[in-house]
């Protein structure tokens, strides 16, 4: 039944947020996926856990403001289906090449950066296009100062590092406790994911830079 009713005219952020959580794989960064080491699966649902905290009275009226921002460029039902598929796409595909790339070049003497320029280029395509379809709410005057500083780099020579913070950006994205508890949504939370997403775009294109720069013949700039 992959039937759109005629009267959705936009996704709101609590829909792709709940379709996001049913996608999630067991998600962990590469330190917690090395071997002999685990990652342990989501809680029980027989457990016992802590509720989320409701949003202040400030978060609620900048979601609301929001979502009137988000209702002012509505999607078509076509458009619909289309962002639903490509985040569904995207959440998986940005993950397990990841997966394939960290494991690849941390267990080797020397990193393939032929295949780490590809890769990174691929994540930063889905990062973007993840930030557009979610439509993720963006951080206030008052936090743009904090959000512009915490701005990650990379350092020259020094890829297997480097890969790792863009592993950790990326799983913490994939974590974001937005998506998996969609009925509540937190201002923190929902500019936490863009902003790693901004990370995720930011690193990917310095270490694609760098590992082109390990390509190009000895001598030439």
């Amino acid at each position: 039944m992959n039937r759109v009713s005629s009267k959705s005219t936009s996704i709101t952020p609590t829909v792709v947020l709940a379709f996001v959580a049913l996608l999630l794989l067991p998600a962990a960064s590469y330190a917690q996926r090395t071997p002999n080491n685990s990652s342990p699966g989501p809680a029980p649902g027989g457990n016992v856990r802590r509720g989320p905290e409701l949003p202040s009275v400030r978060e609620r009226q900048l979601i609301m403001d929001e979502m009137e921002r988000q209702a002012a460029t509505p999607r078509t039902a076509e458009q619909e289906r289309l962002a639903l598929s490509q985040i569904a796409e995207d959440f998986k595909q940005m993950q397990m090449i990841n997966n394939k790339m960290m494991a690849d070049t941390m267990g080797a003497a020397l990193p393939n950066y032929g295949n780490i320029a590809e890769t990174t280029g691929e994540i930063k395509r889905r990062a973007k296009r993840l930030k557009d379809n979610l439509r993720l709410a963006e951080a206030d005057d008052k936090d743009r100062t904090k959000e512009s500083s915490s701005k990650k780099t990379v350092e020259a020579g020094k890829m297997k590092a480097n890969l790792l913070v863009l592993d950790e950006t990326i799983m913490s994205f994939i974590n974001n406790a937005i998506f998996r508890n969609p009925q509540v949504v937190n201002l923190a939370q929902s500019t936490k994911a863009r902003q790693d997403l901004d990370d995720i775009i930011q690193l990917s294109e310095l270490i694609k830079k760098d590992a082109e720069r390990h390509l190009k013949p000895s001598g030439k700039p």
